[in-house]
């Protein structure tokens, strides 16, 4: 039974535990058409494949899932007794029988209908692992708690409690180890600014609470999304700062060659005011020449 705030990675725990135990993990797929008798059809299924087949199987069930209460009802039962009375019909126990016969006489158990029930009922009690994601915001928590005792008596109780500065810490560290932040004292900087984040909106959520009486929580998915919204922040204003640059650059190419050009133009006129001014003093005769022959 583990218990936390959605967002706290009990599910990742889950999945992480039962691959590094290489147990087959299962969890439920909940649609608008789900119901008790999909919910018996996925329960028969894990069933199988840890009484039938004898194999480590993980069943993951998040309080998310519990579209009707009857669904505890029966995982209460399986907890309890291995089993939930009434749920095989005749075809099953048909399949159970003959999947489960050499195992119980390998056991050295009888070979009647009863003995190999029971033995597929000891099979389901041993590989079937049941995982139960609970938050305990609200009062649902402890009124399933007090509805179906087998959630707390048969049950290992694991807490969720928020991380540590020096995990917060570590985990920024690593997101940010691929990533240029300039110089390595600014990294660290940037990673403590983080955490310092993180843990302002925890003492502000708890402030609001006393103020307001409105509960307001901070997971480790909050945090890994800060990281990640910084992260895509800092690309695209990075990007916007390439695009200036470019823009930039384009219009100060444009000045180099306009002055380039003014330079040629300058020079080609300082060398063109000899020819100017000769041809300057040629008008100046001729217009005279012109003067003199009219006026005769």
């Amino acid at each position: 039974l583990l218990v936390g705030v959605g967002g706290s990675g009990r599910q990742s725990l889950v999945r992480l535990a039962a691959a590094m135990w290489e147990f087959s993990c299962h969890t439920i797929e909940i649609t608008r058409t789900y119901d008790v008798s999909a919910f018996h059809d996925d329960l028969k299924r894990f069933m199988f494949e840890a009484g039938c087949d004898a194999k480590p199987v993980v069943f993951l069930f998040s309080d998310t899932q519990i579209v009707k209460e009857s669904f505890l009802e029966d995982i209460n039962n399986i907890l309890n007794s291995g089993e939930v009375p009434n749920m095989m019909e005749t075809e099953d126990m048909e399949r159970i029988l003959a999947a489960v016969r050499p195992l119980a006489k390998a056991a050295g158990k009888s070979e009647s209908r009863d003995a190999i029930y029971a033995h597929f009922v000891q099979l389901v009690r041993e590989n079937l692992h049941i995982v139960l994601c609970m938050s305990p915001i609200g009062d649902a928590f402890r009124v399933r708690c007090r509805m179906f005792p087998s959630l707390i008596n048969c049950c290992t109780i694991d807490w969720f409690d928020e991380w540590p500065k020096d995990a917060l810490l570590s985990v920024a560290e690593r997101y940010f180890e691929g990533v240029d932040l300039g110089t390595p004292e600014i990294k660290k900087e940037i990673c403590e600014a983080c955490v310092e984040m993180h843990y302002s909106v925890g003492r502000t959520s708890e402030a609001f609470f006393a103020e307001l009486r409105r509960k307001t929580y901070t997971t480790p998915t909050s945090y890994l999304e800060l990281l990640n919204l910084y992260q895509s922040m800092l690309g695209e204003q990075r990007t916007i700062v390439q695009q200036k640059i470019a823009h930039y650059q384009g219009g100060v190419n444009k000045l180099v060659e306009t002055n380039r050009i003014v330079d040629s133009m300058k020079k080609e006129l300082i060398d063109l005011q000899p020819v100017l001014a000769q041809v300057w003093i040629r008008v100046r005769v001729w217009v005279r020449v012109r003067v003199r022959v009219s006026s005769s």
